[in-house]
Parts: structure tokens; sequence; C-alpha cells
């Protein structure tokens, strides 16, 4: 697996009392997929308009690392836990399993 794979229509909102305003629902945009992930994330849109989340390597502080595979694994690891940290939104049914990528 090395990356992780959303379908924006499968994403769900949990707190059934949250309005979401005008706008605000899923599908989002590309790019405020791209303002919203991590930095250590890429977000980019395959031929179904699917939002594939790449890690890149990027460090807080500036510094960019080469990626082994073990790092790769690692950071989809971390960005389903940021994905599952997601207080408001629900992603269970919106990760995408392709036998390319997992």
């Amino acid at each position: 697996m090395n990356a992780v794979v959303i379908d924006q229509v499968q994403v769900r909102i949990i707190d059934p009392n949250h309005k979401a305003k005008p706008g605000a629902q899923f599908p989002r945009p590309l790019t405020w997929w791209q303002r919203y992930v991590p930095i250590w994330l890429d977000a980019s849109e395959d031929d179904r308009g699917r939002i594939v989340l790449t890690p890149n390597g990027r460090i807080a502080d500036g510094r960019v690392q080469e990626l082994t595979p073990t790092l790769i694994r690692r950071d989809v690891q971390l960005a389903l836990r940021w994905l599952d940290n997601q207080i408001h939104l629900d992603f269970t049914d919106a990760l995408v399993r392709t036998d390319q990528l997992w």
C-alpha cells in the first residue's frame, strides 16, 4: 500500500446536528484537499475523480527525507490514523481498496 484513496461521495458527517454550510458538503474540490491535508501528504485526483493521498517525505521543519518503502508504509498508516481522528467526518466507507495500492 503506497497511498490512501478516498471516494468523496462516501464521506459521511458524523454529527446529525451539524449543519454544513452550502458548498461545504462532499465532494470537495482538489484545491480544498491540497490545503487541508498535513504537510507530509500530497493530494491528487485520479481518473475517476477520487482523492489520492500519497506521502511526500516533507517534514515540518522544511527538510525533505528520501522515502523508503518502510517510511511510505508508516506514512500511509499515519494518514489513515489522521483520517480516523477527524471528529466530524467518517471516512470508513470512503476508503477505496485497489489491488495496486493495498
